[in-house]
């Protein structure tokens, strides 16, 4: 339903305005549907954003919503304990494919100071979703 209701908006758009696209062009389009969970503060919101930034880079659409041909890009966010006054973050990033079948698994971790990430990431996010990208694209189709 909402691809078709896409499909239909952009078409009515360029018809209206004397533009034409290829079915060719359109099939070869990549979305992306990003989703955090579990981190404190503003994280998971700065990191889907940081997230989408690399992937609106890469030429992809991002969707706020599940799409039936977006890949789809699960973070989960957990802390940990370290030693004083420090605590470990692991984002486990799952890459489901546009037909719902699971693509793969990214980890990340890192020795943080304790309570850092608890109200504004940040450039941390920008990091994290830099690093994440590059793991995260080899099992997307290219």
């Amino acid at each position: 339903m909402f691809r078709s209701a896409c499909v239909s908006v952009a078409l009515s758009v360029l018809v209206g305005t004397g533009l034409m696209i290829s079915p060719t062009a359109m099939a070869q389009e990549r979305w992306a549907f990003i989703d955090v969970v579990g981190a404190p503060g503003d994280g998971e919101e700065a990191l889907e954003n940081a997230l989408s930034n690399q992937f609106l880079n890469r030429g992809f659409t991002v969707t706020m919503t599940p799409a039936a041909q977006a890949y789809e890009i699960q973070g989960m966010v957990r802390l940990f304990p370290a030693g004083r006054g420090e605590e470990t973050i692991r984002i486990d990033w799952t890459v489901f494919g546009p037909e719902g079948l699971r693509l793969g698994n990214v980890t990340q971790t890192n020795v943080i100071p304790k309570g850092s990430l608890n109200r504004h990431w940040g450039a941390a996010a920008e990091a994290a979703a830099s690093a994440a990208v590059q793991d995260i694209m080899q099992y997307i189709s290219q």
